[in-house]
C-alpha cells in the first residue's frame, strides 16, 4: 500500500465547521473591537454571539471527529450519536450567551450609558452580515449533502445571525438618525432594544437546536414522510404479506431501522432468509442514508 492510499479522507463536515470556526473568530474580533470603541451596545451583544459561535464551532468540530469513528467492540452502533450530544451542547451554550448580552442590554437602557452612533460600528455589522451570509449557504449545502445534524446546527446558527446582527445595523442606523434629527429617545434606546431582539433571535436558535439533539439522543422515530415511505418500501417486497411493526432511529447521518414482517408460515426457513435480504435491499435502495435494517420474519396469521 503505498503513501496516497494511508492518508486518511478528511470529512468535509470538518473541513466546513474549521473554516467557520476562523469566520467567527475573525468576526469576534471585529465586532469586538469596535464595539468597545465605538460603545455599541448592539455590535457587542453580537460579538457576544460571535464568542458562542467560536466556542461551539470548536465543541462541534471535536464532536464530529469523534462521530466519524468506525463500530468497535465497545460501540456496536458507532458514535454518530456524538452529533446529537454536541449539537445539545452547543444549544446549552447558546442559550447561556443570552444572559450577557440581556444583561448589558438593559443596564445601559436603564442607565442610558448609551454611547453616541457610529458608522464605524455599522460599517462592522454590515461586513458581518454579509461574511454570515456565505458561511450560511456554505454550511447549509454541506449540512444538507452530508445529513449531518451537527452541521444543520451550524448553518442553523449562521442563519440567525444574519438576522441578529441584521437587526445591530438597524438600530445603529436608528440612532444615527435619531442623532440627526435630535431625537434623544431613539438614541438612547434604539440599541439597547434591538440587543433585547437579538437575545430573541439566539433563545429561538438554542430551543430548535435543543429540540432535534434531544429527538436523535432520546431515539425518537423520523417524520412521517420517512415512515410512509420505509412501509412502501417494506411492502413491495415480494414475499411480504403483513407488517407487525416497524421502528425506525437516527443515529448521526443515517437511520436505523427494525422491521417485523409476516410471511407464509408453510415456506422453507431459507426461503424466509431470501425474503428478509430482499426487503432489506430495498430499503436500502429506498433510503441511501439507511445504515442498517434488521429483519424479524413471524409466520402470518389469519
Amino acid at each position: 500500500m503505498d503513501a496516497e492510499t494511508k492518508k486518511p479522507v478528511r470529512d468535509e463536515g470538518v473541513c466546513i465547521i474549521t473554516y467557520c470556526l476562523i469566520g467567527n473568530i475573525l468576526l469576534l474580533l471585529l465586532k469586538g473591537a469596535v464595539g468597545l470603541v465605538m460603545g455599541s451596545e448592539a455590535l457587542k451583544a453580537d460579538a457576544v454571539n460571535s464568542a458562542g459561535d467560536s466556542l461551539a464551532a470548536v465543541v462541534v468540530m471535536l464532536g464530529l471527529r469523534y462521530s466519524l469513528k468506525p463500530q468497535d467492540e465497545g460501540h456496536h452502533y458507532g458514535h454518530g450519536k456524538m452529533e446529537a450530544l454536541v449539537s445539545f451542547i452547543v444549544g446549552l451554550m447558546v442559550l447561556a450567551g443570552t444572559v450577557f448580552v440581556i444583561r448589558d442590554a438593559v443596564g445601559a437602557a436603564i442607565n442610558g450609558e448609551t454611547a453616541p452612533p457610529s458608522p464605524w460600528a455599522l460599517g462592522a455589522a454590515l461586513v458581518s452580515v454579509a461574511v454570515k451570509a456565505v458561511m450560511f449557504i456554505v454550511t447549509y449545502r454541506a449540512g444538507k449533502r452530508l445529513n449531518s445534524i451537527a452541521v444543520m446546527t451550524n448553518a442553523m446558527d449562521h442563519r440567525n445571525d444574519i438576522f441578529a446582527t441584521s437587526g445591530a445595523a438597524v438600530a445603529i442606523g436608528a440612532a444615527m438618525i435619531g442623532e440627526h434629527f435630535g431625537v434623544e429617545p431613539l438614541v438612547r434606546y434604539a440599541e439597547p432594544v434591538i440587543a433585547l431582539v437579538i437575545s430573541g433571535f439566539i433563545v429561538k436558535t438554542a430551543v430548535g437546536i435543543l429540540k432535534v439533539s434531544s429527538a436523535m439522543l432520546l431515539d425518537a422515530a423520523p417524520d412521517e414522510a420517512t415512515m410512509e415511505g420505509l412501509r412502501e418500501a417494506v411492502l413491495k417486497t415480494p414475499g411480504v404479506e403483513h407488517i407487525s411493526w416497524i421502528k425506525c432511529r437516527r443515529m448521526g447521518r443515517g437511520l436505523l431501522a427494525d422491521v417485523a414482517v409476516e410471511v407464509d408460515g408453510d415456506i422453507r426457513v431459507c426461503d424466509g432468509h431470501d425474503i428478509a435480504d430482499a426487503l432489506r435491499d430495498n430499503v436500502m435502495a429506498a433510503f441511501p442514508e439507511m445504515i442498517d435494517v434488521v429483519v424479524h420474519i413471524n409466520p402470518h396469521t389469519s
